[in-house]
């Protein structure tokens, strides 16, 4: 799969998630917008690490391991309650890095070569 659905689907799934966040607390800003856009740059993280050269580039970095490091991050992220608006700013970073580079791996995993348990030697 190319990077264009890839962008795509981070940014609707990440702003559409924010969105219905904001709409069940009965506010309106402009932070699934901006979220869907940081979501939709962060996807290209996978292929930044590991260039999609070939069709067997997938190694650690577009594994099944690190899909679950990554969901123990974000879980482990999603859990820390910041005190000032910097953190703040850093843990809303982190879940949109994490979010747009695990919806990369999911739309991966969907395609015939999949990803590898932990890399391909």
């Amino acid at each position: 799969m190319n990077g264009a659905p890839h962008r795509l689907v981070a940014g609707a799934a990440v702003s559409l998630y924010m969105g219905k966040k904001e709409a069940d607390a009965g506010v309106a800003t402009l932070q699934p917008v901006a979220g869907g856009i940081a979501a939709t740059i962060f996807t290209g993280l996978p292929d930044l690490l590991e260039p999609a050269t070939s069709p067997n580039h997938r190694q650690f970095f577009h594994s099944v391991a690190f899909a679950a490091l990554l969901a123990w991050g974000l879980y482990t992220l999603h859990k820390w309650e910041p005190q000032d608006s910097a953190e703040k700013f850093w843990k809303a970073v982190g879940m949109l890095a994490m979010s747009g580079y695990l919806i990369h791996l999911a739309l991966d995993a969907t395609t015939a070569k999949s990803l590898p348990l932990i890399g391909k030697p």
